[in-house]
């Protein structure tokens, strides 16, 4: 019963979440109340990011929200002012900061008006203070302006500044310690303007060329290297630029505007049409929901911006002054108007609103560690912010924010990018309680027993992102359930709590975070992640404890919940796929009894699995057509075989008569105590080959590994079978960034790979060979990959951890090398637990000893790259955009059984150059990016056929690796 629980409704909540995008309304300033201030450009001039320079005094301010992240329902957002105390007549400031809008910053430095330039560095884990005073770097002067960058973790700070007679100097110190500093070291001359964006510096010439370099570069253990800046090829008669994480932009003396992708060393620059004479540049994503907004626009003469793709005006803003951005491609913008006026969008999906400023501002930069929780565990020690309290206001959709109680929250659900806030059942108005400050603190009301009486409002998920299982669970009073996070960057601390600590109680079992249900009722269960130099990220998911009388048709509950205008959202319907699965598991549930110590798996017990599974699959699909849910793949029927827990041995015998050929039944997990093991039934008829029976024998060893013999009907091993199957280990890690499951055998030991499976409490993976599997630690890095975007790095690190990638001759992993095909069939056989020592190939330019023979043969043998029809592989040729996400589209529907698009146009019109794409491709292309294996650039530009770099193919292979 408790896995049913668990398992029926840890999607069910998080599937009720429905959207909507609040119109922004021209509001007149001055129909806001009085007590709020709105003309911010009359007393204050706009520096980078969020800071303001005061014009009466010359203080400088930093700005934010006052309730972050800012309510969808208000027409207007509310911020606060926040006085950066010691520094005044600032010109330009750059920092490093804990938090989204400034709230927590940790590193500064700071040019004045008089060129001199002035820094503060936290200690570890500290942040500004109001008594903390700047110190001047003595050997800058003359300063006009520069560039930063904050390396938290190599303790160490970079700048480069531009001086008055045109010339860059680089200088450099540890963080607190200016007496490390470098001395200042000269780079270019003749330079007129000076950005930076995602770790590279760029240099705009008096004559139009364009330079740039890492700042990376000038850390102590790379000066060695003597790189010096690069001139970027196909830039001229520049005469400024506006670089971003993504996309760089570039205006020229004629008025034309050209752009190139910042993490593609191979993008040529090229002429952003229809945006001649922009002033600036708004960039958007494609998470916006408004059909008719589009991506980018062009701040033109005419004070309007301007659609680059279809030359629409974007409808709600006039007479705009000047663009600014926070992290240029950070998907956070903000427009002065010449009433002076400030208008933000709160993310890339929403519209802008007018931003009002409390007169009543306070000093300093607030932060407290959360007050003592009866229920908190800390995955990693570190500082936590505080709360600031939210003035009472109502503003269109009648939102209350009252002070002292704060009865419900809405805070960010687990692996879902929509925004919950709890609505009560019955009301059709928009009136809805939220919750101010810290979400950890925040209480919720508490309804036991009908979830459906909670529903959710999206809000978009900001990096990084974490995700937690279960989503949602039911227990039974004095039972229990692991929580895992995963998705989460690394140096990030997670922090959870449970608002009702009578309801449940949260502790740590082998380290692994378990909540306990102790009586009746519904509660939240919060995960905050904390990461230097970004903001925090807030998870949760509900906690229901009540008996089992109440789970009668919870999943068409689950469905009845849902609005009719959500039911076909992508993550609705992918979750009530997987809800429906869990379902079905549920039901297909076999013990069978052992046979001379053996568990027999014969055709009986698979009829009788199948047997049931169909009966509650096809209940599952009436039902989902019934409420018009519409499945993008088809159902999959995992059913269990349950065997006597606490054995160190197990053996199971497996007739291949009662596996081959079957259509109703998809996998087969057999418990082993901790341990399982998992048949893919399509695949038996590889399994089995010839032979009609096949042995599995299974101990636990005393050093925690598993030792697993293939054997035959009359007991002899077989060094390894024709076809995977699926093994889950216990591990006490369920991040599993730096985590692999190894094979050891004799004087072998390898990593091959796995995922944290949190709905089976363990590391899963494929295996085909005898011998020992355990799971350790196998953290790998690659320097070249620091300072690029959050998930590249992420996925370095986790397919290097599992051994899918490996870095090249200097140890770097060279993300803007292109790719070969022979190191993508390397990494796909890998992924794909492929590697067969035995195989041989059949290409006339492939033979051993080189490197790629045995990926190359495996691949061949599994059919995962195919050769030319000459005869020959071609290994050191590139490969294309278009063949790279075939691979993994088609993986996808083979393994998940994700349908191909029946309209493959909607998702290939996103392309301005959609003709690049072969007609054979379009199928896998469709699903890519439905599935989000590959983005749509900002550009709008696929270039399908041409080739990839390795970063490229390892943010794919990561997605695919979390979707399977």
């Amino acid at each position: 019963m408790k896995r049913l629980m668990a398992v029926l409704l840890s999607m069910m909540l998080i599937l009720t979440a429905y959207s909507g995008i609040v119109q922004a309304k021209e509001n007149d300033a001055n129909t806001v109340s009085e007590q709020h201030y709105t003309r911010i450009g009359e007393d204050y001039d706009i520096l980078n990011e969020n800071m303001l320079l005061a014009k009466k005094d010359g203080t400088l301010w930093a700005w934010n929200f006052y309730d972050y992240p800012p309510n969808d329902s208000d027409s207007f957002y509310q911020a606060k002012l926040t006085k950066i105390s010691g520094m005044q007549d600032v010109k330009q400031i750059e920092f490093e900061a804990k938090e989204r809008n400034n709230r927590l910053i940790t590193n500064y430095v700071a040019l004045k008006k008089d060129g001199t330039v002035w820094y503060w560095d936290s200690k570890k884990g500290d942040y500004l203070r109001p008594a903390d005073a700047p110190t001047p770097i003595k050997d800058l002067n003359n300063v006009t302006s520069f560039v930063a960058d904050f390396f938290v973790s190599n303790n160490y700070k970079t700048l480069f500044v531009l001086k008055a007679d045109g010339s860059v100097w680089s200088w450099g110190s540890k963080l607190k310690k200016s007496s490390s500093a470098s001395k200042p070291t000269k780079l270019l001359d003749d330079v007129i303007s000076l950005k930076s964006a995602n770790g590279v510096a760029y240099a705009v010439k008096k004559d139009g060329s364009v330079w740039k370099w890492r700042t990376s570069w000038f850390l102590p253990q790379n000066r060695s290297k003597n790189k010096d800046p690069e001139q970027i090829t196909g830039l001229a008669n520049i005469v400024n630029i506006e670089p971003g994480d993504m996309i760089n932009y570039a205006y020229k003396q004629d008025g034309t505007v050209w752009f190139w992708r910042t993490y593609d060393a191979e993008s040529i620059p090229a002429p952003l049409h229809k945006a001649t004479g922009a002033r600036g540049i708004v960039q958007l994503d494609s998470g916006v929901k408004d059909p008719n907004i589009d991506t980018t626009y062009a701040l033109k003469t005419d004070d309007q911006l301007w659609s680059v793709g279809n030359e629409q005006v974007y409808s709600g803003l006039a007479n705009i002054a000047s663009v600014y951005h926070q992290g240029f491609n950070s998907k956070r913008n903000y427009v002065l108007k010449k009433d002076q006026t400030l208008w933000a969008w709160k993310d890339s999906s929403t519209l802008p609103k007018l931003v009002v400023f409390m007169k009543d501002t306070p000093v300093g930069i607030p932060g407290t560690k959360p007050t003592g929780n009866p229920s908190e565990i800390t995955e990693e020690s570190g500082n936590r912010p505080g709360t600031t309290d939210i003035p009472t206001s109502n503003s269109t959709g009648t939102t209350s924010k009252p002070a002292g109680n704060l009865p419900e929250t809405s805070n960010k659900p687990a692996g879902n990018s929509s925004e919950t806030t709890n609505k009560p059942t019955g009301n059709s108005s928009e009136s809805t309680n939220r919750a101010a400050g810290n979400p950890p603190e925040a209480k919720t009301n508490k309804t036991a027993g009908n979830p459906s009486e909670a529903k959710a409002r999206p809000a978009i998920r900001t990096s990084p992102e974490i995700n937690i299982f279960p989503f949602i669970t039911m227990l039974q009073p004095g039972e229990r359930q692991i929580i895992a996070a995963s998705n989460v960057l690394p140096g990030t601390t997670i922090t959870y709590t449970v608002d009702d600590p009578s309801i449940g109680t949260l502790s740590k079992v082998n380290g692994v975070p378990v909540v306990t249900a102790n009586k009746s009722g519904q509660t939240i269960v919060r995960a905050t992640a904390t990461r230097a130099g970004a903001p925090d990220e807030t998870a949760y998911f509900w906690l229901y404890v009540m008996d089992g009388s109440t789970l009668s048709n919870t999943f068409s509950t689950a469905i009845r919940a849902i609005p009719d205008t959500d039911k076909q959202k992508p993550f609705i319907v992918e979750g009530l796929t997987q809800a429906g699965e869990l379902v079905i598991t549920a039901a297909s549930i076999d013990k069978p009894t052992p046979v001379n110590g053996q568990f027999v798996i014969t055709s009986d017990v698979v009829d009788r699995l199948a047997g049931n599974a169909s009966k509650v699959k096809s209940t599952v699909k009436q039902t989902l057509s019934e409420y018009k849910i519409t499945l993008v793949r088809e159902l999959i029927v995992n059913a269990e075989i349950v065997t006597e827990p606490n054995q160190n041995e197990y053996t199971f015998k497996l007739y291949k008569n009662g596996l081959i050929g079957r259509k109703d039944i998809d996998y087969i997990t057999v418990y082993a105590g901790e341990a399982k093991l998992v048949l893919n039934v399509a695949t038996t008829d590889r399994l089995f080959q010839s032979f009609p029976v096949i042995v599995i024998h299974l101990v636990k060893e005393n050093n925690g590994g598993y030792r697993i013999q293939f054997l035959n009907e009359q007991g002899q091993e077989l060094p390894n079978v024709p076809s995977n199957i699926g093994l889950i280990l216990p591990t006490n890690q369920p991040d599993a960034t730096n985590v692999s499951v190894f094979y050891q055998n004799g004087s072998i030991t390898q990593p091959i790979g796995g995922k944290f499976n949190p709905s089976k409490n363990g590391m899963e993976a494929e295996i085909s060979r005898s011998g020992t599997y355990f799971v350790n630690e196998n953290s790998k890095s690659f320097p070249d990959v620091d300072g690029r975007d959050p998930e590249l790095q992420q996925a370095v690190q986790f397919l290097g951890s599992k051994g899918i990638v490996t870095g090249k001759d200097k140890g770097g992993f060279e993300p803007d090398s292109l790719l070969t095909r022979a190191e993508f069939t390397a990494m796909l056989v890998r992924a794909f637990y492929a590697l067969d020592e035995t195989a041989t190939e059949s290409f006339s330019d492939v033979e051993p000893p080189q490197w790629h023979h045995p990926f190359i043969a495996s691949s061949e043998k599994k059919h995962i790259v195919e050769g030319y029809p000459d005869g020959t592989f071609k290994p050191d040729r590139t490969i294309s955009r278009e063949e790279m996400t075939a691979i993994g589209a088609r993986y996808l529907h083979e393994k998940k059984h994700y349908f191909y698009p029946s309209n493959p146009e909607d998702y290939l019109n996103q392309f301005v150059d959609k003709q690049t794409i072969s007609n054979w491709a379009k199928p896998t292309m469709s699903l890519a990016v439905k599935q989000r294996l590959i983005d749509v650039p900002a550009d709008k530009r696929i270039k399908a056929r041409e080739a990839v770099t390795r970063g490229e193919a390892a943010r794919m292979l990561y997605r695919l690796y979390l979707q399977l």
